[in-house]
């Protein structure tokens, strides 16, 4: 309701009073008055009286509406003051009357009507969005008087949300009752009616001659419902209107028909059934073919060099087949989505040596038919502005409290002085990321150009969390191989932070029947400062996952390893070390033969030198997109060393990641990556005592992998179940093992995958037959979390068992 204003006149202010309405309701009047300089009329306000409000305190209103007593007030005054008092939104409406007592002189009366006082808001009936989260949008709140433009924004919202989802809206019904106590205020009620969710039934798009209607379908998101379950014809507004702004523009470019428009879109729909029916009116316009390609403005990068980015062998410049002779002739078929596809590579092959200011603009030139019965041509050329190239000025950390910077430089692609490189800022974001030492996901690093002196600041922004975790937990009857009784259990503590320095420290001590065992490790990745690692550990454990129904290995002893980085190889790494350890074997029969259980053998000394060679440039350590690892490490024990045996271990791996896709956009987008990993391994010379350094397959958490398969199931003879109770012919001298994993890195913290593995074991190398692999596939997920780092479960199929079957598998860590 408008405010009023309203004057009870008396016969001494006649004129004055007829002024000041001319002032308050011709505010042209106004103007013209102030133009020419007169003074706007006025009367003077004895005194100010309130009626009308319950709620509102007087004084509170005499202050909103800005009229003192004994004030001389205009026209203008009273309209500012009304204005004041509406705003608050308190009032439903708002009068102020003057009553004069004497000539020019009297009382102002403010009458105001209060709107409810709203102290609880229910919605009801709103089941295809989150009703409070509706509500609050649009700022609707309890405690505060009635909104009735809020009232109108959320019925206009909720109409919103439920043609997004399909659904359609019948109506939105407000009430508005008296609490128990009416002076506590009242109770708004918003009942939404949903009507029946809308399918599309049918999609019927007219104008188009060069593609049918089911090609035009199979463009768009938007489809009509079908046989089976995931064709639900479920309709979405906005993913409508998606299909009509870039999907339909988008197909009809990549054939050459860049004219293409959408003249219409309607929808039918039947209100008993909910069924819909669209119809899409287009204009396809003429098929172009591309005449003439040429690039200007380059001169960082040769011109053969930017077409060979979208030049490939039988396809045109712009990315469809050669058709016949004729079709050569007279020019390939234009393709818009291939080009602009083409021209961001260009503009990352730019920012990726640094030049972050530069523009890649393709310009098409329509060229109209040569003659009748001949398509159009266009003109394509990418004007480049290189401008200059930055180079990294600065780069800073904010808000590791404890780690030190140091460890975090050792993690960048990037060096200051380094040209600006898009691909490697990345590349550092998801090495630090992969750490573990900061909250996930982390802020996207922060950018700050200086275009006159040509440099780059970078910043990247962490948030430091709680690595450490100690672990502990007890078991009843916790004994080996269904071996002792009583209270087993363990005590463990992990960092791999400390001191804020990356250095590592692992403790686990395990006890009770058949179960002591202790573990202590510590590690420095860059000892005295330098970029050489180090470390060392003492032991005396038994393999903690290997529950075989025979026996036990028991380890005792100490072992150093030092790392450093190779000259003029990037991201490589050599590393040597030696190790002392003594074996013993507990075998669970009292009487056994040393011949066949592999537990039954006397204690023996292993004195081991290892040397190994990694080069990694994987972009993220636990879920890679991009980059390869290769390893490669040889291991000589006794012999020349002394101890018992002598023999040699040879270890090989390769694995490669490249990224094939990508789902949303900014910093941390869903990315898809497909990975190869072939593993292979030998041991050479008198092994006898040591046999567990030998090699078995299956399972994923001892030996060599192999999902879809039990532990420790496949031998050189194959599949046996019995090789759960270890025997020497179930270890092999060598073995191989090829995976491929088509993964699914939806955050830094989750990831799933579709994998396939293949591995076999053999007698030795010289029997390595690759035609001969027990398969495997499945589906796999990987979850960081807080205090177990990487936990998974793979799901896989073992198509070459006896019985090809199902095997869930639990493991810890990432990676195949």
């Amino acid at each position: 309701m408008r405010p009023v204003v309203t004057f009870v006149r008396g016969r001494a202010a006649a004129a004055a009073l007829l002024a000041f309405a001319l002032c308050a309701l011709l505010p042209g009047a106004a103007r013209a008055q102030e133009q020419a300089a007169e003074p706007a009329p006025s009367v003077v306000v004895d005194s100010v009286a309130v009626r009308g409000n319950a709620r509102v305190r007087t004084p509170q209103i005499e202050t909103w509406a800005g009229i003192r007593p004994g004030a001389a007030v205009t026209g203008l005054q009273v309209q500012a003051g009304l204005r004041r008092l509406m705003a608050t939104g308190n009032f439903e409406s708002v009068q102020m009357l003057f009553r004069e007592r004497q000539p020019g002189r009297g009382v102002l009366v403010v009458e105001v009507v209060e709107r409810p006082w709203v102290a609880q808001i229910e919605v009801r009936g709103l089941e295809s969005a989150n009703p409070r989260q509706t509500r609050d949008s649009v700022g609707l709140r309890e405690g505060a008087p009635l909104d009735p433009q809020g009232i109108e924004d959320f019925k206009r919202l909720v109409a919103d949300q439920l043609a997004r989802r399909g659904v359609q809206l019948v109506g939105v019904d407000t009430s508005l009752t008296p609490l128990a106590d009416p002076s506590l205020g009242y109770r708004l009620t918003l009942t939404v009616r949903e009507g029946n969710r809308l399918a599309v039934s049918d999609v019927d798009f007219r104008g188009n001659q060069a593609f049918s209607d089911e090609d035009l379908v199979g463009a768009i998101r938007t489809k009509p419902e079908g046989f089976l379950w995931f064709r639900s014809g479920r309709f979405d507004r906005e993913a409508f209107q998606t299909d009509l702004r870039e999907n339909l523009p988008t197909f009809y470019g990549s054939h050459g028909y860049i004219d293409f428009r959408v003249l219409s879109d309607t929808l039918l729909v039947d209100p008993e059934t909910g069924k819909a029916r669209l119809v899409v009116e287009v204009s396809e316009g003429p098929q172009y073919r591309l005449g003439s390609f040429t690039v200007s403005g380059n001169s960082r990068f040769p011109t053969d060099e930017l077409e060979s980015l979208f030049t490939t062998q039988r396809r045109s410049v712009l990315g469809l087949p050669l058709g016949g002779e004729s079709e050569r002739e007279a020019g390939e078929v234009f393709d818009r989505a291939a080009l602009d596809a083409a021209t961001t590579q260009v503009v990352q092959l730019y920012h990726n040596e640094g030049y972050l200011y530069a523009d890649v603009e393709p310009f098409i030139e329509r060229v109209p038919a040569a003659e009748p019965g001949r398509s159009p041509t266009v003109n394509v050329t990418w004007a480049i502005s290189e401008r200059r190239p930055f180079y990294i000025r600065r780069i800073s950390f904010e808000g590791n409290t404890n780690t030190h910077e140091s460890v975090m430089r050792d993690r960048l692609w990037l060096l200051p002085g380094d040209v600006y490189n898009e691909e490697r800022l990345i590349q550092s974001y998801q090495a630090l990321s992969g750490l573990g030492f900061f909250e996930t996901p982390m802020p996207h690093p922060g950018i700050e150009p200086d275009p006159e002196a040509g440099t780059v600041d970078i910043t990247f922004h962490v948030t430091e969390r709680n690595t450490g975790n100690i672990s502990f937990g007890t078991v009843v009857g916790g004994g080996y191989g269904g071996r002792g009784g009583g209270f087993s259990g363990f005590l463990g503590y992990t960092e791999p932070n400390l001191f804020g320095q990356g250095k590592q420290a692992n403790l686990r001590a395990e006890y009770g029947p058949g179960r002591s065992t202790l573990e202590a490790s510590y590690t420095d990745p860059a000892l005295f400062g330098t970029r050489n690692s180090g470390s060392v550990s003492i032991f005396r454990t038994g393999d903690r996952f290997i529950r075989t129904r025979n026996g036990r290995r028991i380890r005792t002893g100490a072992s150093v390893q030092f790392g450093f980085p190779v000259p003029g190889f990037t991201r490589t790494r050599a590393f040597v070390g030696y190790s002392l350890a003594r074996t013993a074997f507990e075998a669970i029969e009292d009487d056994c033969d040393a011949s066949e259980n592999v537990f039954c053998l006397p204690a023996a000394t292993a004195s081991t030198l290892s040397a190994s060679l990694v080069r990694d440039t994987k972009n993220h350590p636990l879920f890679p997109t991009a980059g390869t690892r290769q390893s490669l490490s040889l291991e000589q024990t006794g012999g020349p060393l002394g101890g018992d045996g002598n023999f040699q271990k040879l270890l090989t791996q390769a694995e490669w990641w490249v990224p094939v896709g990508r789902l949303g956009s900014g910093p941390r987008p869903i990315r898809f990556a497909f990975g190869l990993q072939a593993r292979a391994g030998s041991v050479f010379g008198d092994v006898s005592g040591f046999p567990l350094e030998r090699f078995f397959v299956g399972g994923v958490l001892v030996g060599q992998p192999l999902r879809g398969y039990q532990e420790y199931t496949i031998g050189p003879r194959g599949y046996d179940l019995g090789c759960q109770s270890l025997t020497f012919d179930c270890l092999g001298d060598a073995f191989v093992t090829v995976t491929g994993e088509y993964a699914v890195r939806i955050s830094d913290m989750l990831s799933v995958s579709a994998f396939m593995d293949a591995g076999n074991v053999y007698g030795n190398v010289r029997e390595i037959d690759p035609t001969r692999l027990f398969r495997g596939a499945g589906l796999g997920v990987t979850l960081v979390t807080p205090f177990l780092g990487a936990i998974g479960i793979d799901a896989a199929y073992g198509f070459d068992r006896p019985d090809p079957g199902w095997e869930l598998h639990f493991k810890l860590g990432a990676g195949f």
